[in-house]
């Protein structure tokens, strides 16, 4: 399997009228010899937990981070007629796990998609959650920064005294980041923990030939 021109232009992409779609690993085995356009996007990264509130404090803690989304990789590649290449579909990261400390959790890496060995599209990095620094109302942030197709809602806050709202999962095979989790809301007396992170979406891999 030969790469034969990573960087796409207008001039470099072959006219293309077939497609096949990998949502679950599998294998491809192509019917005829020539140039493939692969593309893989890696799995997207599990969102944030919130901020935790101690029992000295009434108030709400900062939202938790979305997950960043997965990488999308293309390149075009010469495959030969009857041959088995894997593809690989990564898995979306987890969601952080709320905390009572000041301490914050790391959300789990997207994993990555690859074509063979020569194509891959890295998952989306984890993020730190927060602790207890104040906010006015403690929403968690979308997955992919708050942008992109896919990702996973960030918590809304809670309206009343208690732990934080768990981030939305992001949608399956969007390659996209889970939603952070909101943060919790104090009363001076008990001690509440932020809401865990949503699960990054699972990546995919797109063959046109």
């Amino acid at each position: 399997m030969e790469l034969v021109n990573p960087a796409l232009t207008a001039t470099s992409i072959p006219v293309l009228n077939r497609e096949q779609v990998f949502n679950a690993s599998g294998t491809f085995t192509p019917d005829k010899s020539g140039n493939y356009l692969v593309i893989c996007k890696g799995g997207g990264a599990g969102g944030s937990h919130g901020g935790y509130i101690d029992a000295l404090i009434a108030e709400r803690g900062s939202g938790g981070k979305g997950g960043t989304e997965g990488e999308i990789t293309q390149a075009i590649v010469s495959l030969t007629a009857g041959t088995d290449y894997s593809v690989t579909i990564g898995a979306g990261g987890a969601g952080g796990a709320g905390t009572a400390t000041y301490d914050t959790n790391q959300s789990s890496a997207g994993v990555d998609t690859t074509f063979g060995t020569i194509v891959t599209g890295s998952g989306g990095l984890g993020v730190y959650g927060t602790s207890s620094v104040f906010a006015a109302h403690g929403y968690g942030e979308g997955g992919n920064n708050g942008i992109g197709p896919g990702g996973g809602l960030g918590a809304i806050s809670v309206s009343s005294i208690g732990n934080g709202n768990t981030g939305s999962d992001a949608v399956a095979n969007s390659g996209s980041g889970g939603g952070g989790g909101s943060g919790a809301f104090g009363d001076a007396t008990n001690t509440y923990v932020g809401g865990a992170g949503g699960v990054g979406g699972s990546g995919y891999c797109l063959i046109t030939w």
